[in-house]
């Protein structure tokens, strides 16, 4: 029974890991992974309130430059970070990196669902030896656990649908999922303390002196603390741009108070593009 158990880990191992690693992607961390020697001039990286906030094909459609959106929902800035090493590992270049700021800086870990995404690779060669140390967990390292304990989001379900190709309702060269209704519903409040040391900051700031924008995107005027948390996140963070009243005057373009719906998306996009980058390129 034992030999018959480690066995059948073994080959559940190589099977999961083939559907994972055959160059289809259902996943925007399937899809960094498997990114080699490309060049996008504009990055995107984030939570949700990047995934739902910023159409990379309106940027290209204004500045005739490449754009992707590599916003993860419930995502933390150490995934944002992980996620650029992965690209500067596999050779990929660009010319500028935005990084969405807000409250989750207080949280200084990896989120649940990106190292669920992350694990196929943890024992291929697709993820270099350093980075594989930042998120090393020894029981991973044997044959299927990592699958084992990761089934949600890596389990026999998934593993199917790589294998037929299952595309998602999202185009990963593009990266924007958009909302298309209108609310302003609010869950908590704004914190009233920033930390000012979040390490996947503190490594895009050090290691993209000059190429990265941090920016925080739209909150609708009902959240509560919110004049308080945008001081504070100015203070720890005084690199920041924001844009947390831009639709003070304009309800309807919220799905939820710390989300924009499609029109809100596409408003804000013309605007950060127009701010950011139209202006600082015809200076």
């Amino acid at each position: 029974m034992l030999i018959i158990t480690i066995a059948s880990a073994y080959l559940l191992e190589i099977i999961y890991t083939h559907a994972f690693t055959t160059g289809f992607s259902r996943n925007k961390t399937q899809y960094v992974v498997q990114l080699k020697e490309a060049h996008i001039d504009y990055i995107f990286l984030g939570s949700s309130r990047v995934e739902n906030n910023i159409d990379c094909e309106l940027v290209t459609q204004l500045t005739g430059k490449s754009c992707i959106n590599l916003g993860l929902q419930g995502s933390l800035a150490n995934d944002s970070a992980a996620l650029l090493q992965i690209l500067k590992d596999h050779k990929v270049t660009y010319e500028k990196v935005f990084f969405q700021l807000d409250y989750a800086v207080n949280y200084d870990s990896y989120a649940p669902a990106f190292l669920s995404s992350i694990a196929p690779y943890q024992n291929t060669d697709l993820l270099s030896s350093e980075f594989k140390k930042q998120v090393h967990t020894p029981a991973m390292q044997l044959p299927f656990v990592r699958y084992a304990a990761n089934d949600k989001m890596i389990g026999f379900r998934e593993v199917l649908l790589q294998l037929y190709k299952k595309p998602t309702n999202i185009d990963f060269t593009n990266g924007f999922l958009a909302r298309d209704h209108v609310g302003s519903k609010l869950k908590g409040s704004l914190p009233t303390e920033i930390s000012d040391a979040n390490q996947g900051v503190n490594w895009l700031r050090k290691s993209e002196p000059n190429h990265l924008i941090l920016y925080t995107a739209p909150y609708c005027k009902n959240a509560s603390n919110r004049n308080i948390f945008v001081k504070k996140l100015e203070e720890a963070y005084p690199q920041v741009i924001s844009f947390i009243d831009l639709f003070d005057q304009t309800d309807t373009y919220f799905a939820d108070c710390g989300h924009l719906n499609r029109n809100g998306a596409s408003g804000f996009t013309r605007i950060l593009v127009e701010e950011l980058l139209l202006n600082e390129n015809s200076n």
